[in-house]
């Protein structure tokens, strides 16, 4: 006679327990966290010249959202820019939101995790792209042109401090204008001595800007009157400015001296002879030669022209 086997309720209940935990486990891993092979999907090509240790399977993002993953990665060498070829699919239900204006960068999780695609989205209500299609690719900074740039950032703090470093010692040792400004105190000297005798300068001139002011309106005023006179035909000044008798006095003198000249340079009268004739003036020179000869035969014998007799 057969035994019956009978199963106990907690032995089943452990079964049952492990059967629920390994199908979770295996619906978590097929869903790729993100995506389930179970999604229906579609793919584009990007190219990349340096995927950064992208691998197969990488998440594709959209705005910070996981909608695929990377299918393919492969090198093609088209040119310089285009090394290698990268294929990604992405969820069917995000494909309206590729446009025609899209494109796709390369980022990482983190400072040094792992790297992603992400999709920048295009215009609004631009027609979405063919399956297949490729999306342009901006190459955004990786971590390794990261630390170049923050290497060659160190290396300029470097020469600046260091250039910094001599201009102090420099300046420490009293070399060029900045050391003596640091070192010398006659310039600090000097500068005290003028501001204080600006000081003395601006305080003078505080105290006698009513003056002066007070000097300039007189000045004002006095040309003012003087013009008013002139103006008005008083004075000599305004005689001479304002009456014409003056000036036709001047230009009948000036007549007159003009014929007076005139007549001088045409050898009329007794002063034109005596400018333009040269005969008054031989007869002059030979008188005046006659009276030196005679004066000095006088010096020399006295006793010719002069006789003395006391008795």
């Amino acid at each position: 006679m057969k035994k019956s086997t009978s199963v106990k309720w907690g032995n089943l209940k452990v079964g049952i327990l492990i059967t629920v935990a390994v199908v979770a486990l295996f619906w978590a891993s097929l869903s790729g966290g993100g995506t389930s092979i179970f999604d229906s999907k579609s793919n584009f090509v990007c190219y990349f010249k340096n995927v950064n240790g992208m691998v197969k399977g990488s998440p594709v993002w959209m705005s910070g959202v996981e909608v695929g993953n990377v299918k393919s990665i492969s090198f093609v060498n088209l040119d310089s820019l285009r090394q290698v070829e990268v294929v990604c699919k992405v969820k069917k239900t995000i494909w309206e939101m590729i446009t025609e204006d899209s494109h796709v960068e390369l980022g990482t999780i983190g400072f040094l995790g792992d790297k992603f695609v992400e999709i920048i989205p295009g215009t609004t209500g631009k027609p979405a792209i063919a399956e297949n299609s490729i999306l342009p690719t901006y190459n955004a900074n990786d971590v390794a042109n990261m630390f170049k740039a923050g290497e060659d950032a160190f290396k300029d703090a470097g020469s600046l401090v260091n250039n910094l470093d001599s201009i102090l010692s420099r300046m420490e040792r009293g070399e060029g204008t900045l050391g003596q400004l640091s070192t010398n105190d006659k310039l600090y000297t000097d500068l005290t001595l003028l501001i204080a005798s600006l000081t003395k300068v601006t305080t003078y001139l505080k105290k006698n800007q009513e003056r002066i002011i007070s000097s300039v309106e007189r000045t004002s005023n006095s040309v003012a009157d003087l013009t008013d006179k002139v103006n008005e035909n008083k004075g000599t000044l305004g005689r001479i400015v304002n009456d014409p008798e003056l000036y036709d006095n001047l230009a009948a003198t000036s007549v007159k001296l003009d014929s007076i000249l005139y007549k001088i340079n045409t050898a009329e009268g007794t002063l034109g002879l005596f400018v333009n004739d040269t005969t008054l003036y031989s007869e002059f020179t030979n008188l005046l030669g006659r009276v030196n000869n005679l004066i000095t035969d006088i010096e020399k014998n006295p006793r010719k022209y002069f006789k003395f007799s006391v008795f």
